[in-house]
Protein backbone atom coordinates (compact mmCIF):
# COMPACT_ATOMS: atom_id res chain seq x y z
CA UNK A 1 0.00 0.00 0.00
CA UNK A 2 1.35 3.73 -0.54
CA UNK A 3 2.41 5.33 2.38
CA UNK A 4 2.46 9.19 3.37
CA UNK A 5 5.74 10.24 4.99
CA UNK A 6 4.78 11.46 8.22
CA UNK A 7 1.62 11.79 10.90
CA UNK A 8 -0.23 15.19 10.35
CA UNK A 9 -1.07 15.54 13.97
CA UNK A 10 2.12 14.19 15.09
CA UNK A 11 4.82 14.64 13.22
CA UNK A 12 5.96 11.14 12.88
CA UNK A 13 7.40 9.52 10.16
CA UNK A 14 5.03 6.94 10.53
CA UNK A 15 5.96 5.42 7.33
CA UNK A 16 9.38 4.70 8.37
CA UNK A 17 8.00 3.37 11.63
CA UNK A 18 6.05 1.15 9.51
CA UNK A 19 8.30 -0.27 7.40
CA UNK A 20 10.68 -0.79 10.08
CA UNK A 21 8.30 -2.81 12.22
CA UNK A 22 7.54 -4.53 8.89
CA UNK A 23 11.09 -5.37 8.48
CA UNK A 24 11.80 -6.30 11.64
CA UNK A 25 8.93 -8.77 12.04
CA UNK A 26 9.68 -10.34 8.67
CA UNK A 27 13.45 -10.85 8.75
CA UNK A 28 13.68 -13.72 10.89
CA UNK A 29 11.06 -15.63 9.06
CA UNK A 30 12.00 -14.87 5.69
CA UNK A 31 16.05 -15.71 6.89
CA UNK A 32 14.58 -19.05 8.32
CA UNK A 33 13.09 -20.07 5.04
CA UNK A 34 15.69 -18.53 3.00
CA UNK A 35 18.38 -20.75 4.54
CA UNK A 36 16.22 -23.91 4.05
CA UNK A 37 15.67 -23.27 0.22
CA UNK A 38 19.19 -22.47 -0.06
CA UNK A 39 20.06 -26.14 1.89
CA UNK A 40 17.20 -28.21 -0.17
CA UNK A 41 18.53 -26.39 -3.41
CA UNK A 42 22.19 -27.50 -2.57
CA UNK A 43 20.97 -31.07 -1.95
CA UNK A 44 19.34 -31.32 -4.78
CA UNK A 45 21.19 -30.44 -6.69
CA UNK A 46 23.66 -32.93 -5.27
CA UNK A 47 21.61 -35.76 -5.58
CA UNK A 48 21.22 -34.89 -9.13
CA UNK A 49 24.88 -35.31 -9.83
CA UNK A 50 25.18 -38.55 -7.53
CA UNK A 51 21.99 -40.01 -9.40
CA UNK A 52 23.34 -38.77 -12.78
CA UNK A 53 26.68 -40.88 -12.23
CA UNK A 54 24.82 -43.71 -11.34
CA UNK A 55 22.75 -43.65 -14.35
CA UNK A 56 25.76 -43.18 -16.57
CA UNK A 57 27.17 -46.04 -15.03
CA UNK A 58 23.96 -48.21 -15.56
CA UNK A 59 23.65 -46.86 -19.35
CA UNK A 60 27.33 -48.04 -19.72
CA UNK A 61 26.29 -51.84 -18.74
CA UNK A 62 23.35 -51.94 -20.52
CA UNK A 63 25.32 -50.95 -23.72
CA UNK A 64 27.90 -53.83 -22.46
CA UNK A 65 25.14 -56.01 -22.13
CA UNK A 66 23.74 -55.23 -25.89
CA UNK A 67 27.04 -55.12 -27.36
CA UNK A 68 28.36 -58.21 -25.91
CA UNK A 69 31.54 -56.36 -25.18
CA UNK A 70 33.17 -58.95 -22.49
CA UNK A 71 32.76 -61.83 -24.59
CA UNK A 72 32.05 -60.15 -28.28
CA UNK A 73 33.72 -62.54 -31.65
CA UNK A 74 35.64 -60.62 -34.02
CA UNK A 75 34.83 -61.49 -37.59
CA UNK A 76 36.57 -60.67 -40.55
CA UNK A 77 36.79 -61.11 -44.28
CA UNK A 78 39.40 -60.77 -46.68
CA UNK A 79 37.15 -59.37 -49.41
CA UNK A 80 34.64 -56.97 -48.23
CA UNK A 81 33.60 -56.45 -51.92
CA UNK A 82 32.33 -59.98 -51.96
CA UNK A 83 31.42 -60.68 -48.16
CA UNK A 84 31.04 -58.70 -45.54
CA UNK A 85 30.40 -60.85 -42.06
CA UNK A 86 29.49 -60.13 -38.27
CA UNK A 87 29.06 -62.48 -35.21
CA UNK A 88 27.64 -62.55 -32.03
CA UNK A 89 29.00 -63.77 -29.02
CA UNK A 90 27.79 -67.13 -29.99
CA UNK A 91 29.70 -67.52 -32.88
CA UNK A 92 32.84 -69.95 -32.02
CA UNK A 93 36.42 -69.22 -33.36
CA UNK A 94 36.88 -70.81 -36.94
CA UNK A 95 38.45 -69.92 -40.54
CA UNK A 96 35.95 -70.89 -43.57
CA UNK A 97 36.13 -70.23 -47.40
CA UNK A 98 33.20 -69.38 -49.40
CA UNK A 99 32.03 -69.47 -52.20
CA UNK A 100 29.28 -67.47 -53.82
CA UNK A 101 27.47 -69.55 -56.19
CA UNK A 102 24.41 -67.59 -57.04
CA UNK A 103 22.97 -64.16 -55.89
CA UNK A 104 19.02 -64.52 -55.01
CA UNK A 105 16.80 -62.42 -57.01
CA UNK A 106 13.85 -60.77 -57.70
CA UNK A 107 11.08 -62.31 -60.35
CA UNK A 108 10.54 -59.81 -63.35
CA UNK A 109 7.73 -59.89 -66.34
CA UNK A 110 7.70 -57.74 -69.24
CA UNK A 111 4.15 -57.71 -71.01
CA UNK A 112 5.03 -57.76 -75.23
CA UNK A 113 1.99 -55.35 -75.78
CA UNK A 114 2.39 -51.98 -75.89
CA UNK A 115 -0.49 -50.19 -73.80
CA UNK A 116 -1.60 -46.07 -75.05
CA UNK A 117 -1.15 -43.94 -71.92
CA UNK A 118 -3.96 -42.00 -72.99
CA UNK A 119 -6.36 -41.16 -70.18
CA UNK A 120 -9.03 -41.86 -72.49
CA UNK A 121 -7.85 -45.30 -73.65
CA UNK A 122 -9.97 -47.99 -72.34
CA UNK A 123 -7.77 -50.84 -71.78
CA UNK A 124 -10.06 -53.24 -70.64
CA UNK A 125 -12.60 -54.47 -67.70
CA UNK A 126 -13.04 -57.13 -65.32
CA UNK A 127 -11.14 -59.33 -62.63
CA UNK A 128 -7.32 -58.91 -62.89
CA UNK A 129 -5.73 -62.08 -60.00
CA UNK A 130 -1.75 -60.96 -59.75
CA UNK A 131 -0.48 -63.83 -57.17
CA UNK A 132 3.02 -63.88 -55.74
CA UNK A 133 3.89 -67.23 -53.94
CA UNK A 134 1.44 -67.87 -51.36
CA UNK A 135 -0.50 -64.33 -51.74
CA UNK A 136 -3.01 -62.99 -53.86
CA UNK A 137 -5.10 -60.08 -54.83
CA UNK A 138 -8.04 -59.57 -57.20
CA UNK A 139 -8.19 -56.25 -59.02
CA UNK A 140 -11.89 -55.23 -59.95
CA UNK A 141 -11.22 -52.92 -63.58
CA UNK A 142 -14.13 -50.83 -64.52
CA UNK A 143 -14.64 -47.47 -66.61
CA UNK A 144 -13.37 -45.79 -63.89
CA UNK A 145 -10.12 -47.29 -63.63
CA UNK A 146 -9.45 -48.98 -67.53
CA UNK A 147 -6.62 -46.34 -68.41
CA UNK A 148 -3.17 -47.68 -68.10
CA UNK A 149 -1.75 -44.83 -65.25
CA UNK A 150 -4.94 -45.94 -63.23
CA UNK A 151 -4.19 -49.54 -63.86
CA UNK A 152 -0.67 -49.42 -62.58
CA UNK A 153 -1.97 -47.48 -59.79
CA UNK A 154 -4.72 -50.03 -58.75
CA UNK A 155 -1.72 -52.55 -58.52
CA UNK A 156 1.11 -50.40 -56.43
CA UNK A 157 -1.85 -49.08 -53.85
CA UNK A 158 -4.03 -51.93 -53.08
CA UNK A 159 -4.49 -52.79 -49.60
CA UNK A 160 -3.62 -56.77 -50.15
CA UNK A 161 -1.20 -56.14 -52.66
CA UNK A 162 0.97 -59.88 -52.80
CA UNK A 163 4.29 -58.04 -52.99
CA UNK A 164 4.42 -57.00 -57.01
CA UNK A 165 5.31 -53.62 -58.05
CA UNK A 166 4.22 -52.08 -61.74
CA UNK A 167 6.16 -50.01 -63.93
CA UNK A 168 6.02 -48.50 -67.06
CA UNK A 169 8.82 -48.76 -69.32
CA UNK A 170 8.27 -46.51 -72.46
CA UNK A 171 10.22 -48.40 -75.52
CA UNK A 172 9.93 -44.61 -78.20
CA UNK A 173 8.09 -47.13 -79.96
CA UNK A 174 4.56 -45.41 -81.49
CA UNK A 175 1.50 -47.17 -79.34
CA UNK A 176 2.71 -46.55 -75.69
CA UNK A 177 4.40 -48.37 -73.11
CA UNK A 178 5.11 -51.65 -71.41
CA UNK A 179 4.24 -53.01 -68.26
CA UNK A 180 6.90 -54.53 -66.01
CA UNK A 181 6.04 -56.56 -63.11
CA UNK A 182 8.60 -56.71 -60.38
CA UNK A 183 8.44 -58.96 -56.84
CA UNK A 184 9.47 -56.67 -53.70
CA UNK A 185 11.13 -59.46 -52.13
CA UNK A 186 13.90 -61.98 -53.83
CA UNK A 187 13.67 -65.86 -53.76
CA UNK A 188 12.46 -68.91 -55.93
CA UNK A 189 9.28 -68.83 -54.07
CA UNK A 190 8.03 -65.69 -55.06
CA UNK A 191 6.91 -65.99 -58.60
CA UNK A 192 4.44 -64.31 -60.20
CA UNK A 193 1.36 -65.64 -61.84
CA UNK A 194 -1.06 -63.51 -63.51
CA UNK A 195 -5.02 -64.59 -63.87
CA UNK A 196 -7.03 -62.43 -66.74
CA UNK A 197 -9.38 -65.43 -67.89
CA UNK A 198 -11.96 -62.84 -66.35
CA UNK A 199 -10.79 -59.97 -68.23
CA UNK A 200 -11.66 -58.60 -71.77
CA UNK A 201 -10.00 -56.19 -73.62
CA UNK A 202 -5.98 -55.27 -74.24
CA UNK A 203 -5.21 -56.31 -69.89
CA UNK A 204 -6.29 -60.05 -70.91
CA UNK A 205 -2.85 -59.76 -72.62
CA UNK A 206 -1.10 -59.76 -69.44
CA UNK A 207 -1.93 -63.82 -68.09
CA UNK A 208 1.41 -65.20 -67.15
CA UNK A 209 2.20 -68.38 -65.03
CA UNK A 210 5.54 -70.46 -65.80
CA UNK A 211 5.20 -72.83 -68.34
CA UNK A 212 2.30 -71.34 -69.97
CA UNK A 213 2.21 -72.00 -74.03
CA UNK A 214 1.35 -68.65 -75.99
CA UNK A 215 1.61 -66.13 -73.45
CA UNK A 216 2.49 -62.81 -74.03
CA UNK A 217 4.72 -62.03 -71.33
CA UNK A 218 8.18 -62.39 -71.22
CA UNK A 219 10.80 -63.24 -68.30
CA UNK A 220 12.67 -60.80 -67.87
CA UNK A 221 14.76 -62.41 -64.82
CA UNK A 222 13.95 -65.66 -63.26
CA UNK A 223 13.19 -65.51 -59.24
CA UNK A 224 16.36 -66.96 -57.72
CA UNK A 225 18.06 -68.10 -53.79
CA UNK A 226 21.36 -66.99 -53.32
CA UNK A 227 23.37 -69.86 -52.68
CA UNK A 228 26.97 -70.39 -51.54
CA UNK A 229 29.20 -73.26 -50.89
CA UNK A 230 31.15 -73.25 -47.33
CA UNK A 231 34.72 -75.14 -47.81
CA UNK A 232 33.68 -76.71 -51.07
CA UNK A 233 31.61 -79.08 -49.57
CA UNK A 234 28.22 -77.50 -48.04
CA UNK A 235 25.62 -76.01 -50.50
CA UNK A 236 23.32 -73.11 -48.76
CA UNK A 237 20.81 -71.58 -49.94
CA UNK A 238 18.42 -68.27 -48.76
CA UNK A 239 15.55 -66.39 -49.94
CA UNK A 240 18.08 -63.69 -50.20
CA UNK A 241 21.75 -62.21 -49.80
CA UNK A 242 21.83 -62.48 -46.49
CA UNK A 243 22.27 -65.77 -44.56
CA UNK A 244 21.82 -65.86 -41.04
CA UNK A 245 23.17 -68.64 -38.42
CA UNK A 246 24.25 -71.05 -41.28
CA UNK A 247 27.58 -70.74 -39.49
CA UNK A 248 25.83 -70.40 -35.44
CA UNK A 249 26.25 -66.70 -34.83
CA UNK A 250 27.47 -65.35 -38.08
CA UNK A 251 25.52 -63.56 -40.23
CA UNK A 252 27.12 -63.68 -44.01
CA UNK A 253 25.44 -60.72 -45.95
CA UNK A 254 26.51 -61.39 -50.00
CA UNK A 255 27.71 -58.54 -52.56
CA UNK A 256 28.17 -60.27 -55.84
CA UNK A 257 29.48 -63.54 -57.17
CA UNK A 258 32.85 -65.47 -56.92
CA UNK A 259 34.82 -66.93 -59.51
CA UNK A 260 34.51 -70.45 -60.79
CA UNK A 261 37.41 -72.88 -62.46
CA UNK A 262 36.43 -74.92 -65.96
CA UNK A 263 32.44 -74.14 -65.86
CA UNK A 264 32.91 -73.08 -69.35
CA UNK A 265 31.13 -70.46 -68.31
CA UNK A 266 33.22 -67.14 -68.97
CA UNK A 267 30.77 -64.63 -66.93
CA UNK A 268 32.31 -66.56 -63.59
CA UNK A 269 35.17 -68.23 -65.01
CA UNK A 270 37.22 -64.90 -65.72
CA UNK A 271 36.07 -63.83 -61.87
CA UNK A 272 39.63 -63.90 -60.16
CA UNK A 273 38.02 -64.09 -56.28
CA UNK A 274 37.09 -67.76 -56.54
CA UNK A 275 36.38 -67.57 -52.53
CA UNK A 276 36.42 -65.07 -49.70
CA UNK A 277 38.08 -66.62 -46.74
CA UNK A 278 35.79 -65.68 -43.43
CA UNK A 279 38.07 -65.84 -39.85
CA UNK A 280 36.14 -65.69 -36.76
CA UNK A 281 38.16 -65.48 -33.33
CA UNK A 282 37.78 -64.03 -30.18
CA UNK A 283 37.95 -60.14 -29.60
CA UNK A 284 39.79 -59.68 -26.81
CA UNK A 285 41.35 -55.76 -27.54
CA UNK A 286 37.07 -55.45 -27.39
CA UNK A 287 37.40 -56.64 -23.79
CA UNK A 288 40.61 -54.90 -22.85
CA UNK A 289 38.97 -51.60 -23.55
CA UNK A 290 35.95 -52.91 -21.49
CA UNK A 291 37.45 -53.79 -18.64
CA UNK A 292 39.37 -49.80 -19.06
CA UNK A 293 35.72 -48.08 -19.78
CA UNK A 294 34.01 -50.20 -16.68
CA UNK A 295 36.92 -48.96 -14.45
CA UNK A 296 37.27 -45.26 -15.72
CA UNK A 297 33.29 -45.68 -15.16
CA UNK A 298 33.48 -46.75 -11.64
CA UNK A 299 35.62 -44.24 -10.33
CA UNK A 300 34.32 -41.50 -11.58
CA UNK A 301 31.11 -42.35 -10.08
CA UNK A 302 33.00 -42.83 -6.94
CA UNK A 303 34.62 -39.57 -6.94
CA UNK A 304 31.73 -37.65 -7.59
CA UNK A 305 30.33 -39.04 -4.26
CA UNK A 306 33.86 -38.60 -2.88
CA UNK A 307 33.58 -34.69 -3.80
CA UNK A 308 29.88 -34.45 -2.34
CA UNK A 309 30.04 -36.64 0.96
CA UNK A 310 34.09 -35.54 1.81
CA UNK A 311 35.28 -33.58 4.65
CA UNK A 312 38.29 -31.54 4.56
CA UNK A 313 39.53 -30.85 8.49
CA UNK A 314 42.69 -28.55 7.04
CA UNK A 315 40.17 -26.22 5.92
CA UNK A 316 38.72 -23.25 8.28
CA UNK A 317 35.81 -24.02 10.24
CA UNK A 318 34.35 -21.11 8.42
CA UNK A 319 35.20 -22.58 4.65
CA UNK A 320 31.79 -23.24 2.88
CA UNK A 321 33.82 -25.80 1.32
CA UNK A 322 35.00 -27.45 3.82
CA UNK A 323 31.98 -30.42 3.81
CA UNK A 324 30.49 -31.88 1.15
CA UNK A 325 26.79 -31.14 0.24
CA UNK A 326 26.02 -34.76 1.14
CA UNK A 327 28.72 -35.17 3.95
CA UNK A 328 26.89 -37.54 6.35
CA UNK A 329 24.35 -38.66 3.99
CA UNK A 330 23.33 -42.13 4.45
CA UNK A 331 21.80 -42.85 0.75
CA UNK A 332 25.00 -41.68 -0.72
CA UNK A 333 27.21 -43.80 1.40
CA UNK A 334 24.79 -46.74 0.71
CA UNK A 335 25.51 -46.43 -2.91
CA UNK A 336 29.19 -46.73 -2.02
CA UNK A 337 28.80 -49.53 0.49
CA UNK A 338 26.43 -51.65 -2.07
CA UNK A 339 28.68 -51.23 -4.88
CA UNK A 340 31.77 -52.42 -2.99
CA UNK A 341 30.02 -55.34 -1.94
CA UNK A 342 28.98 -56.07 -5.57
CA UNK A 343 32.42 -56.16 -6.32
CA UNK A 344 33.39 -58.43 -3.84
CA UNK A 345 30.44 -61.00 -4.32
CA UNK A 346 31.85 -63.98 -6.36
CA UNK A 347 30.20 -65.74 -9.25
CA UNK A 348 30.06 -69.27 -10.00
CA UNK A 349 31.29 -70.12 -13.11
CA UNK A 350 30.82 -73.91 -14.17
CA UNK A 351 31.45 -74.84 -10.19
CA UNK A 352 33.90 -72.54 -9.89
CA UNK A 353 33.86 -69.16 -7.92
CA UNK A 354 35.68 -66.13 -9.91
CA UNK A 355 35.93 -62.59 -8.80
CA UNK A 356 37.15 -59.21 -10.18
CA UNK A 357 40.87 -59.92 -9.15
CA UNK A 358 40.70 -62.74 -11.40
CA UNK A 359 40.52 -59.98 -14.53
CA UNK A 360 43.14 -57.87 -13.38
CA UNK A 361 40.32 -55.22 -11.44
CA UNK A 362 41.91 -54.51 -7.82
CA UNK A 363 39.66 -52.77 -5.29
CA UNK A 364 42.20 -50.26 -3.39
CA UNK A 365 42.33 -48.79 0.14
CA UNK A 366 40.34 -45.80 -0.68
CA UNK A 367 37.54 -47.73 -2.95
CA UNK A 368 38.36 -47.22 -6.83
CA UNK A 369 38.98 -50.16 -9.04
CA UNK A 370 42.92 -50.35 -10.55
CA UNK A 371 43.11 -52.36 -13.53
CA UNK A 372 46.43 -54.71 -14.27
CA UNK A 373 49.05 -51.79 -15.59
CA UNK A 374 51.41 -54.16 -17.09
CA UNK A 375 49.48 -54.37 -20.71
CA UNK A 376 51.28 -57.70 -21.79
CA UNK A 377 50.50 -59.32 -18.63
CA UNK A 378 46.57 -58.27 -19.00
CA UNK A 379 46.55 -59.52 -22.26
CA UNK A 380 47.50 -63.06 -20.67
CA UNK A 381 44.83 -62.16 -18.44
CA UNK A 382 42.16 -62.10 -20.91
CA UNK A 383 43.33 -64.87 -23.22
CA UNK A 384 43.35 -66.81 -20.72
CA UNK A 385 40.20 -66.27 -19.22
CA UNK A 386 38.41 -64.92 -22.39
CA UNK A 387 35.14 -67.52 -22.07
CA UNK A 388 34.91 -67.14 -18.48
CA UNK A 389 35.70 -63.03 -18.20
CA UNK A 390 32.02 -62.95 -20.58
CA UNK A 391 30.29 -65.53 -18.82
CA UNK A 392 31.38 -63.63 -14.98
CA UNK A 393 29.70 -60.30 -16.70
CA UNK A 394 27.11 -61.10 -19.14
CA UNK A 395 25.63 -64.79 -17.53
CA UNK A 396 21.95 -64.09 -17.45
CA UNK A 397 20.30 -63.00 -13.99
CA UNK A 398 23.75 -64.66 -12.31
CA UNK A 399 26.36 -62.27 -14.43
CA UNK A 400 27.79 -59.33 -13.19
CA UNK A 401 26.16 -56.74 -15.34
CA UNK A 402 22.64 -58.33 -14.63
CA UNK A 403 22.91 -57.66 -10.26
CA UNK A 404 24.69 -54.48 -11.04
CA UNK A 405 21.85 -53.55 -13.09
CA UNK A 406 19.24 -54.56 -11.08
CA UNK A 407 21.48 -52.71 -8.00
CA UNK A 408 21.75 -49.54 -9.76
CA UNK A 409 18.17 -48.97 -10.82
CA UNK A 410 17.42 -49.48 -7.19
CA UNK A 411 18.98 -46.27 -7.00
CA UNK A 412 17.82 -44.56 -9.78
CA UNK A 413 14.12 -46.38 -10.76
CA UNK A 414 11.28 -43.44 -11.88
CA UNK A 415 8.92 -44.93 -9.43
CA UNK A 416 10.76 -46.45 -6.23
CA UNK A 417 14.61 -45.99 -6.63
CA UNK A 418 15.62 -44.30 -3.74
CA UNK A 419 17.90 -41.46 -5.07
CA UNK A 420 14.22 -40.68 -7.53
CA UNK A 421 12.68 -40.92 -3.90
CA UNK A 422 14.89 -38.36 -2.20
CA UNK A 423 14.36 -36.36 -5.27
CA UNK A 424 10.80 -36.05 -5.61
CA UNK A 425 10.94 -35.48 -1.58
CA UNK A 426 13.37 -32.67 -1.89
CA UNK A 427 11.23 -31.04 -4.79
CA UNK A 428 7.86 -31.28 -2.63
CA UNK A 429 9.56 -29.85 0.23
CA UNK A 430 11.19 -26.56 -2.27
CA UNK A 431 7.60 -26.46 -3.50
CA UNK A 432 6.18 -26.53 0.52
CA UNK A 433 9.01 -23.53 1.01
CA UNK A 434 7.90 -21.65 -1.41
CA UNK A 435 4.62 -21.71 -0.76
CA UNK A 436 5.86 -20.28 2.88
CA UNK A 437 7.70 -17.33 1.00
CA UNK A 438 4.64 -16.40 -0.35
CA UNK A 439 2.32 -17.05 2.71
CA UNK A 440 4.64 -14.71 4.44
CA UNK A 441 4.80 -11.95 2.11
CA UNK A 442 0.87 -12.24 1.95
CA UNK A 443 1.14 -11.86 6.21
CA UNK A 444 3.54 -9.13 5.65
CA UNK A 445 1.26 -6.83 3.68
CA UNK A 446 -1.54 -7.48 5.63
CA UNK A 447 0.55 -6.84 8.61
CA UNK A 448 2.00 -3.88 7.06
CA UNK A 449 -1.22 -2.24 6.36
CA UNK A 450 -2.67 -2.96 9.94
CA UNK A 451 0.19 -1.37 11.80
CA UNK A 452 0.50 1.69 9.56
CA UNK A 453 -3.39 2.26 10.47
CA UNK A 454 -2.69 1.78 14.10
CA UNK A 455 0.18 4.70 13.74
CA UNK A 456 -2.92 6.44 11.87
CA UNK A 457 -5.08 5.72 14.92
CA UNK A 458 -2.62 7.57 17.22
CA UNK A 459 -1.89 10.45 15.05
CA UNK A 460 -5.06 11.15 15.10
CA UNK A 461 -5.20 10.77 18.85
CA UNK A 462 -2.08 12.67 19.93
CA UNK A 463 -4.39 15.77 17.08
CA UNK A 464 -6.95 15.56 19.19
CA UNK A 465 -4.64 15.59 22.67
CA UNK A 466 -3.21 18.36 20.73
CA UNK A 467 -6.34 20.12 19.76
CA UNK A 468 -8.16 19.63 23.63
CA UNK A 469 -5.14 20.80 25.57
CA UNK A 470 -4.76 24.16 23.07
CA UNK A 471 -8.06 24.71 24.10
CA UNK A 472 -7.41 24.73 27.82
CA UNK A 473 -4.56 26.87 27.33
CA UNK A 474 -6.39 29.58 25.43
CA UNK A 475 -9.27 28.83 28.48
CA UNK A 476 -7.08 29.50 31.40
CA UNK A 477 -5.27 32.09 29.43
CA UNK A 478 -8.63 34.27 29.51
CA UNK A 479 -8.97 33.78 33.35
CA UNK A 480 -5.92 35.89 33.74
Amino acid sequence: MGLSAAGMASGLDIAGMTQQLVAAERKPKADRITTQQKQVNVSLSAYGQVKSSVSAMQSMLEKFGKDEAFNGQKATSDNSDYLSIKATAKAKSGVYNINIQQMAQSHKLMGEELFSADPEASLGSGEMVIKVGDKSMTLNIGEDNDDLSSVVDAINNADDNPGVTATLINTGKDGGSQIVFSTKETGEKNTIEIDTSAMTGQLASLAYKEGMADSKVEQMQAAQDAKIMIDNFTTVTSSNNTFEDVIEGVTLDLKKLTGTSGSENPETDDIDVKSVKITIESDEKSTKDSLKSFVDSYNSLMGTIDKLTGFDADKDPDDPNRAGALNGDSLTRSVTTQMRNLLNEPIEINGKLYQMSDFGISIQRDGTLELEEDSDKLDDIISENFAVIGQFFAQEDSGFLAKADKLLDSFTDKTDGSLSVKEETLKERQKSLDDDMTELNKRMVAYEDRTYKQFLAMDEAIGQMNNQLSSMMSLMMSFD
